[in-house]
């Protein structure tokens, strides 16, 4: 059935992973293919198959056949005009569709490129996640870092001053 309403598109390159984590959660394989560029590759083992073989409409499938929530934390977005490199954590946890426990957790990072419409879409993407039969928690998030104060030269950036050695 075709679905008149096409998906949102990512304007900052870390929106586009969450837009896949957001689409495979709610069972909406199309929504999540909307977010790769056509020829984008996408390694995802263990869930997916193995490393490199590409196939990103497999992989996401594979994913979504468990049908479970995709949990997904940004945690470095390196972002240049031509690329951004997005470095995430990824979890799946919960009971699957055959009611055994399922637990999946790892890092990964993707390439993306922005579009000539102005979203950003993913090049690249490589998931690397792990069972953990203990079912540890992903590590917490980082401190954030305190607003600068009226004296920084820049905000955000520190008080400055010369380098300790």
């Amino acid at each position: 059935m075709f679905d008149p309403i096409k998906p949102p598109a990512a304007r900052r390159p870390e929106e586009a992973l969450e837009l896949v984590s957001q689409a495979l959660s709610d069972g909406d394989l199309e929504a999540a293919l909307a977010q790769y560029e056509k020829q984008a590759l996408l390694a995802c083992w263990p869930l997916g198959g193995a490393p490199g073989d590409g196939d990103v409409r497999a992989a996401l499938a594979g994913v979504m056949a468990l049908r479970l929530p995709l949990y997904l934390r940004v945690v470095t977005v390196l972002e240049g005009p031509e690329l951004a490199l997005v470095i995430c954590v990824r979890r799946i946890a919960g009971t699957g569709p055959d009611g055994e426990r399922v637990w999946f957790a790892g890092h990964g990072c993707a390439v993306l490129r922005p579009q000539p419409d102005g979203a950003w879409r993913i090049a690249a993407d490589a998931w690397r996640v792990s069972p953990d039969p203990a079912g540890t928690e992903l590590p917490p998030d980082p401190p954030e870092i305190p607003p600068g104060t009226a004296g920084d030269p820049v905000s955000g950036e520190g008080q400055g001053g010369q380098p300790h050695h």
